[in-house]
């Protein structure tokens, strides 16, 4: 299979047409797209650490859930962040895919797999189509719902805001940064929004919605995108050799380590 193949295939199963008009993800770093692969090594971004093991592991494509470029870089100055990154990959002849918001929106993506996570039924898209809404088998007191998602997610830091109901019964989620689907959650009727991040003013403005609002940390709420884009790939290419990355918390990002 070439570089260029796999990215076919994944464009079929996460179709680009689900995609955000701002993102930008897919193929993005390529010396040769009709390389072979010889292993894809899957992470939900495309760090340092990530592409340290690429490196180690002999896995000649990198696919992600967040791209590696999200506006075309002001320079390549090989000090800087993203720029330093592909001109990294591209000295190694590794290549750098990414499905993001179009994983988000796919059925069976990274939103269905998170309501799975917390058992809701009925899960549908909303707003957008990215963020899902459903229901607990049975009603609960915040309390026993923070306690579900802190289980199901292994959330270590969980922020609130806005208005709890007495009992919380509809769920909506949003993996990652869900400032944007917050009041649509609450007209959705919802009585709890998780997502992974607000923002400092839609935390203020979720103290005028009926629901309560739960973060649990851009990273935290995402990490499983590694096994859905691992599920994703098993289905169609089940004998390349895939190396799924040791997901490390970091700082609010994922790939960080503390070395002290």
């Amino acid at each position: 299979m070439t570089v260029r193949e796999l990215n076919e295939l994944l464009n079929e199963r996460f179709s680009p047409a689900l995609s955000s008009e701002w993102d930008n993800d897919g193929l993005q770093v390529f010396s040769d797209p009709d390389a072979e692969v010889k292993g894809v090594l899957i992470a939900l971004d495309p760090t340092d650490a990530a592409i340290d093991e690429a490196e180690k592991t002999g896995c000649s494509v990198i696919l992600t859930h967040h791209p590696l470029l999200f506006a075309p870089p002001s320079d390549c100055d090989p000090e800087s962040g993203a720029a330093r990154r592909a001109r990294r990959l591209l000295s190694l002849g590794i290549s750098a895919i990414s499905c993001h918001t179009r994983a988000d929106a796919a059925e069976g993506g990274i939103n269905d797999s998170l309501a799975g996570m917390l058992g809701l039924s009925d899960a549908a898209p909303f707003a957008d189509g990215i963020p899902r809404i459903g229901r607990f088998p049975e009603a609960l007191s915040a309390k026993e719902a923070v306690d579900r998602i802190i289980s199901a997610t292994g959330a270590q830091n969980v922020l609130y805001s806005g208005n709890a109901p007495e009992k919380i019964l509809r769920v909506a989620v949003c993996g990652g940064s869900g400032k944007d689907c917050l009041s649509a959650a609450a007209e959705a009727g919802a009585d709890l929004y998780l997502t992974g991040e607000l923002s400092y003013h839609s935390r203020l403005d979720a103290n005028d919605l009926p629901l309560l609002a739960v973060e649990i940390g851009h990273d935290v709420s995402e990490r499983h995108a590694v096994t859905v884009l691992y599920r994703a790939l098993s289905s169609f290419a089940p004998d390349l050799p895939t190396v799924l990355f040791e997901y490390r918390a970091g700082n609010g990002f994922s790939g960080g380590r503390l070395d002290i």
